[in-house]
């Protein structure tokens, strides 16, 4: 399983550069809707490698507008955007009809719609509206990825192909290629063999990507680096590793590592030529 990290709103880009320091796989970003691509564009120019989840809220904006956003995201990133799709107060047939619209202009095709609440293009009186659209940019991957969460995404996204994010009510597929879940954790030395467990039971119950939601991720990340990851992401990984102190850095160039009594040679460049 690969974890991650929330990140605290204001404090997108040193949280996300710290849970990239931290091995993380991806963060996510919990600002709310006004400033979610704001914060996830600080992210990734801060960062290098994490994948980015942003989230996107069905109900008020047109999806071919979250569509636009998601992909200047992608492209920014450099193909790392994640899509967490809420289906917000909309019912089962609105959220599904926004969900269906977001999927097929993050696609690099016209797009096409005649719908109950969306009409692309919208063929305004008196104007020479096209055929079909297009997002530009176009997202640099060939398929974002989409992961959904609200009210009504248990009946909304098996039927549509979309991922459940898990938690909160919602458990996870052990079938699923790609199980997204959300995890309150503490994020500190005192509670680390309490989040080890809650870790371990989402990995076991079918989850492969766990977003960790802690009071400060700065103090999270290392310990999720170092006791967390090797926990869930390398079978048999052996604990006391995990838990033995650090060794001290080795003076010189890391060429050969021998006893005390080779120390002095190897410094002189002697040993292990």
């Amino acid at each position: 399983m690969r974890l991650g990290l929330v990140l605290r709103p204001g404090e997108e880009a040193g949280d996300a550069r710290a849970a990239e320091e931290g091995a993380c796989a991806l963060v996510a970003v919990a600002t709310d809707r006004g400033g979610a691509f704001p914060a996830a564009a600080a992210v990734a120019v801060a960062t290098r490698h994490v994948r980015i989840v942003v989230p996107v809220h069905l109900g008020a904006d047109h999806p071919v507008t979250l569509a636009e956003d998601v992909a200047v995201l992608d492209n920014l990133s450099g193909g790392r955007a994640v899509a967490l799709v809420d289906t917000g107060d909309l019912d089962a047939a609105a959220a599904a009809e926004d969900l269906a619209l977001l999927r097929a202009a993050l696609r690099a095709r016209p797009v096409r719609h005649q719908g109950e609440r969306w009409r692309v293009p919208a063929g305004i009186e008196g104007h020479e509206a096209p055929e079909a659209v297009e997002v530009t940019p176009k997202p640099v991957q060939v398929s974002v990825p989409l992961w959904l969460t609200g009210a009504v995404a248990p009946a909304v996204g098996p039927a549509a192909g979309v991922v459940v994010l898990a938690g909160g009510g919602v458990a996870a597929d052990p079938t699923a290629d790609v199980q997204p879940a959300l995890l309150d954790v503490g994020g500190s030395e005192a509670t680390l063999d309490a989040d080890r467990d809650a870790v371990v039971a989402l990995a076991d119950a079918g989850a492969t990507h766990t977003l960790l939601r802690a009071p400060d991720p700065t103090v999270a990340a290392p310990l999720v680096a170092r006791f967390l990851i090797p926990e869930v992401g390398m079978t048999g990984f052996p604990r006391v590793v995990a838990e033995t102190m650090l060794p001290p850095a080795w003076p010189g160039p890391a060429r050969y590592v021998g006893g005390p009594e080779d120390r002095g040679a190897w410094r002189d460049g002697e040993v292990g030529a």
